[in-house]
């Protein structure tokens, strides 16, 4: 058997060989190359921190030397939740009601970090031949939308604080990529969907009535994706996840504050213009790991009454009334571990 050792696996064989401390293990390869450390990262595959790691292609830089990444490209956080069951994703980030749908499942994964606050970026947009200029008009019209993620919650809630519920109107369940399609066949009087969908809805007819931050003032909830970690993964490998999150800050506010370098790089690795990059910038909301641990947010370690753990119970009565889970986890903020945003705020 022949085996193929890079220049830096010889350096890095050379430097135990001379110090003499490390054991080998098969093939006479020392313990540290044979314990390498290994992460499955997901990406939704568009602007996220994970896909910008992968064009700068900064895995080094983000995770040390020793460590292998492999990309996992998810389209939805259904995906997230079932690749992490199996074991064939160990981090990404996922909008909280997907996330609640895993844990009331007994999914074993941890929510350990707010990625973004949810604004603008997911949108209830109506066509405009409907006439429609409410949420409250939309009784007995069709709205299209994925199930089991964050804009499916945004809906339901949106509805009911216009006094609508789930059988007033028809949701149909429908793939994000799919929705651009049966918008323009005009099959929908309505879409709840997020960027990039949103801006190609409204250039072809559509206007937005109700955005995912006007929950925040209008029934006082914290919206946000997290990012979630399986269980297993963080108790084997603390240090790749907190690795990865002191990289994270430092590229959201790169994507704040340096946009035309984001943009170029962008543009390039995911082939496609300069706009579609900026309007994913501009609806990208980051958190510090100061205001992670406030009570607004996550919290400190151990406490209960957080901004996320309100938005987490709210979501997981809705996800039982629709049906979605058939039980209402006892403690669903038990999933929030803000341990490492306070290691990153000391």
């Amino acid at each position: 058997m022949k085996l193929s050792l890079s220049r830096r696996d010889f350096g890095l064989m050379a430097a135990q060989i001379t110090v003499g401390a490390a054991g080998t293990t098969l093939f006479g390869l020392p313990s540290a190359l044979a314990q390498q450390k290994s992460v499955n990262l997901g990406t939704f595959g568009g602007i996220d921190a994970q896909n910008y790691i992968r064009a700068k292609n900064s895995m080094a830089q983000t995770f040390g030397p020793g460590a292998k990444v492999d990309y996992v490209t998810v389209r939805a956080g259904s995906e997230v939740i079932s690749a992490m069951a199996g074991g064939s994703l160990d981090m990404c980030n996922i909008g909280s009601s997907p996330m609640v749908v895993g844990y009331a499942n007994g999914l074993a994964a941890s929510m350990v970090y707010a990625y973004k606050s949810i604004i603008d970026s997911e949108a209830l947009v109506v066509q405009n031949s409907s006439g429609i200029k409410t949420v409250g008009e939309l009784k007995g019209k069709r709205i299209g939308l994925p199930f089991n993620t964050s804009v499916h919650f945004a809906a339901l809630a949106a509805l009911k604080g216009a006094g609508l519920g789930p059988g007033d109107v028809q949701l149909i369940n429908m793939r994000a990529d799919t929705i651009a399609s049966a918008w323009t066949r005009r099959e929908l009087d309505a879409s709840y969907i997020w960027v990039p969908v949103i801006p190609r809805l409204v250039e072809d007819g559509g206007t937005i009535i109700f955005k995912t931050g006007d929950l925040a003032t209008t029934q006082g909830l914290a919206m946000f994706d997290g990012f979630l970690v399986r269980d297993e993964f963080k108790k084997q490998n603390p240090d790749l996840v907190l690795a990865f999150l002191k990289d994270f800050d430092t590229i959201a506010r790169e994507f704040k504050q340096n946009p035309k370098e984001v943009v170029a790089t962008m543009t390039k690795f995911l082939s496609v213009d300069e706009a579609a990059v900026m309007r994913s910038l501009n609806t990208f909301y980051p958190i510090s790991a100061k205001e992670q641990i406030t009570s607004k947010w996550m919290g400190k370690p151990g406490e209960k009454d957080t901004g996320v753990a309100k938005t987490l119970k709210v979501q997981a009565d809705f996800l039982k009334e629709s049906g979605q889970i058939s039980t209402v986890p006892k403690d669903v903020g038990a999933m929030v571990d803000s341990s490492f945003a306070m290691k990153l705020a000391a």
